[in-house]
């Protein structure tokens, strides 16, 4: 419950900082209305502007490829029974 009285308190302190900043930058609300300029001469429409020119790019795009099974089939020799098989146990160095 502290937290967040704490962090009301210093959202609090944070805009009234912002307040008296914009105030004494001079950006703060003016309390009398300004007067609107005079306008010189009323604006003719012009013609119609020219249509931009839209230019379409065609992106070709590879699909992806479909997953597939893979079946391998291996043909091992087979090894003599027993017998050495040319592997030492050690001991013989």
């Amino acid at each position: 419950m502290i937290h967040r009285v704490a962090i009301f308190a210093a959202s609090l302190a944070a805009a009234l900082g912002l307040a008296v900043g914009l105030v004494v930058a001079g950006l703060a609300p003016a309390a009398a209305p300004v007067a609107a300029a005079p306008v010189s001469a009323p604006v003719v429409a012009t013609t119609e502007a020219p249509a931009p020119v839209v230019q379409v790019d065609t992106v070709y795009v590879a699909p992806q490829a479909t997953p597939q099974d893979v079946l391998v089939t291996r043909v091992v020799a087979s090894r003599p029974s027993g017998g050495d098989d040319g592997q030492n146990e050690g001991g013989d160095d």
